[in-house]
């Protein structure tokens, strides 16, 4: 898949702008967003996935520009499968039943395909045991992994997820890092917002390097990892290693 964008910005007032002219095209299978806090990883995340208008700029996704109107941004939004931070699973609903809602009544799946459909998800990703507990009654490995289910069950075209493992320890990073390996294998593209630069080096073949809004560097996970080319992403690197000491 290719993204190209166009002088993208994005201000959430006259004094705070978030994204900086980002001018950029780029093929991916699987992309990571990387930075300080406060970069705007999670803003760039929401546009490339229709959820929020850049305030100026073009997107393009897979040759198609995104026209930032209601009406055309349903039709990209169907295309996309979310994850966010929070997973955004409903706690009253099972597992079973947070995959099945948005296809019934967002999708207009019948009871049984949804079922169906479900089903074959929870099988495959080895949650079948859990389908019919509560949200509450899962680990948070369990779940992300019925989040990130929810959001394949359509079969979009491209998996946006907003720090898919954060809070999890290393066993449950692991989980997910599986999941996302075997949707990219597949052949699903995705894009990613994460913290963990172990993770962003396994699961992502592409890297997005923001800081205070621009994006400095972009490349392959290797050459970004291996050496890095500005002094800010070479900072951010060494920090992050320190940490993990």
């Amino acid at each position: 898949m290719k993204i190209e964008l166009k002088s993208v910005t994005k201000s959430f007032s006259d004094r705070n702008e978030v994204l900086r002219d980002i001018t950029v095209e780029e093929d991916f299978g699987a992309l990571a967003i990387i930075g300080p806090s406060g970069s705007g990883k999670s803003t760039l995340l929401r546009i490339l996935g229709g959820l929020i208008l850049p305030t100026s700029g073009e997107v393009i996704i897979d040759g198609q520009r995104l026209q930032f109107e209601e009406k055309y941004l349903i039709g990209h939004r169907r295309n996309v499968g979310f994850v966010f931070q929070a997973k955004g699973l409903f706690n009253h609903l099972t597992g079973r039943q947070n995959i099945t809602m948005p296809l019934i009544h967002v999708h207009g799946y019948g009871k049984k395909e949804a079922d169906d459909v479900a089903d074959m998800l929870l099988e495959r990703f080895g949650l079948m045991n859990d389908a019919d507990k509560l949200p509450a009654e899962l680990s948070g490995g369990q779940q992300q992994r019925i989040a990130i289910a929810r959001a394949v069950a359509t079969r979009p075209k491209l998996l946006l997820l907003d720090e898919p493992t954060s809070a999890l320890d290393p066993e449950l990073t692991n989980e997910v890092l599986d999941m996302i390996k075997e949707l990219r294998n597949e052949g699903l593209n995705i894009i990613l917002v994460t913290h963990e630069m172990g993770f962003a080096k396994k699961a992502c073949d592409k890297i997005f390097f923001l800081y205070e809004g621009r994006l400095l560097e972009r490349g392959s996970s290797y050459e970004f990892f291996s050496s890095p080319k500005t002094p800010q992403s070479a900072a951010f690197l060494s920090k992050i290693l320190e940490w993990n000491v």
